[in-house]
């Protein structure tokens, strides 16, 4: 077993063994038979025992690991290092005095340090004494500028006493210092917020010219994150590739680049740094790596459009009287349908439960978007469209399983006369606007579709980052009671959404004491789950009545993503609900294919069994 590339979980801790391959420890078991082993490999070894530390403290194992801390801070090879381990074990359990003689003795042996000293300052801030922690602050940052956790504070007390003005001045009286780079990289950060370009790629340049060699990672880090957050996809390849060591930077940075490259249509600079990267070997970087070998060959050969989506747009629908718009209501997670036996694993809901509709299926395209689309753009309006229709099946999602209330989503469906449609029953529709109140609280008032209150989610991508919009409504007299929204890139679209979902699952807090369903995790790979959902949907869509046997050309992809994501989550149970109703899905419509993928599913349940679970999978 490895220490290294652990993940902390809430039921457990996800490591790679000795030959790279993923497991999964109970959290106890972790604690009780696998860390002191590897404290114990590590005793003698400071770069690895410090890494194990740091890495136990931030999955919660303090205790666990005082010893070795204190034994790190006798013995290793980097004096500060070990100081500074051994007082933050000893801030955290409250040990303020020892934590100030540990790390004022270390001044007096080595002399300053600047993370020694920012330490010592947090030490001073802990025992209310404010002006010396400052002053300890300030001598810190004039050692080290760059001092990431020390500058932050620094211009977290400025913004404080002058809010943003503040901060702006602290981090100038830091850029003054010949040494300073990190304060560069956060004022950009807020002249690319307010549009200016320019002033920020001045800002890059000099910071660049400031910087050590190789320059640090964190700095291209967020140089590239910050610039292709804001669509500024040249600009980041411009200041980014020319200083991008992969031995140094790795995947953190390598990714950036492969995706600016990708989306700006350079796929061969894109390939380049994935052939870098590759012979690695990282446990941990293979899936990425893979999925962008996969994305260029696709690009190469031609992206399809989106096949599971055949609807009709909206201009269309106006333009025939024959075709309808109508709605589709999903109760729950997309993955859980009514009478599923597998909803019996998350618990009841009890008949008092207030219901929440998520109403979907409107967007605001991004802006040369009209008239006959490039390829580039319909992908664009197929990922806009997808969005449109996942959100709302993630919040519904959430909402039934982490909060006292029922959640649902309302999709519009445009159905038309098999001759007008070239013998498809009908599709999804994406329309310009968000709904009105009175539309939408009217869309959940007939007894069919009943519920006590809706939310209209709205996509506004005319630019970039995206925006996405929420309005909550009280069905029984119209008032709005709630307004959420959350920027967010349509590449990336974590944490936005799921910090989205949480100020959701908050908002409805209001309807009665929140409660997390059991068995109930979210998997790492949120984008992923995030299209699979709406994917299940539109499976589901073609084998209603009319839809059986219509044609499919995207199955086994499907089919091979869902795998892909139970494979990286193989003791997720959404994800094991959501791979066996993909395949019963697709079962429906094609049992061939299906009966083709049914030994790997049966792998599946036998090399990694849930218990939670197993009874739904023998039953299908």
């Amino acid at each position: 077993m490895s220490e290294e590339t652990q993940v902390a979980v809430p039921e457990g801790i996800r490591a790679f063994d000795g030959e790279g391959r993923e497991v999964f420890v109970p959290r106890e078991q972790w604690q009780s038979e696998v860390l002191p082993g590897l404290l114990q490999q590590a005793w003698e070894q400071p770069d690895q025992l410090y890494m194990l530390i740091v890495n136990s403290l931030n999955d919660g194992f303090l205790a666990e690991v005082g010893d070795a801390a204190r034994h790190l801070y006798e013995t290793d090879t980097v004096p500060a290092r070990g100081a500074c381990m051994w007082a933050i074990v000893l801030i955290q359990t409250g040990r303020l005095i020892e934590a100030e003689m540990v790390l004022t003795g270390f001044g007096e042996r080595h002399g300053e340090d600047a993370s020694v000293l920012v330490n010592l300052a947090k030490v001073y801030a802990a025992k209310g004494e404010q002006a010396r922690a400052e002053a300890t602050l300030d001598r810190a940052l004039a050692i080290e500028p760059n001092h990431e956790n020390g500058l932050g504070w620094f211009a977290a007390m400025a913004r404080e006493r002058g809010g943003d003005e503040g901060s702006a001045r602290a981090l100038e009286q830091m850029r003054a210092n010949p040494a300073s780079w990190r304060a560069q990289l956060w004022l950009a950060r807020t002249e690319l917020e307010g549009g200016r370009l320019d002033a920020a790629k001045a800002l890059y340049e000099e910071a660049l010219n400031r910087a050590a060699r190789p320059v640090p990672a964190d700095f291209l880090m967020q140089m590239s994150g910050d610039l292709g957050g804001r669509g500024y996809l040249r600009e980041l390849l411009e200041l980014t590739a020319p200083h991008f060591v992969a031995e140094m930077h790795g995947l953190p940075v390598g990714n950036n680049l492969i995706k600016a490259s990708v989306d700006t249509g350079n796929l061969d600079a894109a390939a380049a740094i994935v052939g870098v990267l590759t012979p690695f070997n990282r446990p941990d970087w293979r899936n990425p790596l893979a999925f962008w070998e996969q994305e260029i060959a696709k690009r190469r050969g031609g992206a399809p459009t989106d096949a599971l989506n055949p609807a009709p747009s909206l201009a269309a629908a106006e333009q025939s009287q024959q075709i309808q718009i109508g709605m589709l209501r999903v109760d729950g997670p997309v993955w859980l349908p009514p009478g599923s036996p597998a909803r019996a694993i998350f618990g009841a809901k009890p008949a008092t439960a207030a219901s929440v509709t998520f109403l979907g299926g409107t967007a605001e395209a991004p802006e040369g978007s009209s008239g006959e689309p490039t390829p580039e753009q319909r992908e664009t309006a197929d990922h806009l469209g997808r969005l449109t229709r996942s959100l709302p099946l993630f919040l519904a999602e959430q909402t039934d399983l982490r909060t006292s209330a029922t959640g649902r989503a309302m999709l519009p469906w445009a159905v038309a006369p098999a001759a007008s449609t070239g013998g498809h029953p009908g599709g999804f529709v994406v329309a310009a606007a968000q709904w009105p109140d009175a539309t939408a609280v009217q869309a959940v008032q007939d007894p069919a579709n009943r519920s006590d209150y809706v939310v209209t989610v709205h996509i506004d991508a005319e630019v970039e980052p995206w925006e996405a919009s929420l309005v909550f409504l009280r069905t029984s007299d119209g008032a709005r009671i709630g307004e959420l929204s959350a920027e967010f890139s349509p590449d990336e679209l974590e944490p936005a959404l799921e910090d989205l979902a949480d100020e959701v699952v908050e908002l409805l807090s209001a309807l009665g004491p929140n409660s997390e369903a059991p068995n109930y995790m979210i998997p790492e790979n949120f984008p992923a789950y995030l299209g699979q959902l709406e994917q299940l949907l539109a499976l589901r869509c073609v084998t209603v009545e009319g839809g059986q046997g219509q044609p499919l050309n995207v199955e086994r992809p499907l089919l091979d993503n869902a795998f892909g994501l139970e494979e990286e989550a193989p003791d997720n149970v959404p994800v094991r609900l959501l791979l066996l109703e993909t395949v019963g899905a697709i079962e429906r419509n094609k049992p061939e294919l299906a009966a083709e993928y049914r030994p790997r599913l049966e792998q599946v349940v036998q090399e990694h069994p849930l218990a939670a679970v197993d009874a739904v999978f023998a039953g299908m």
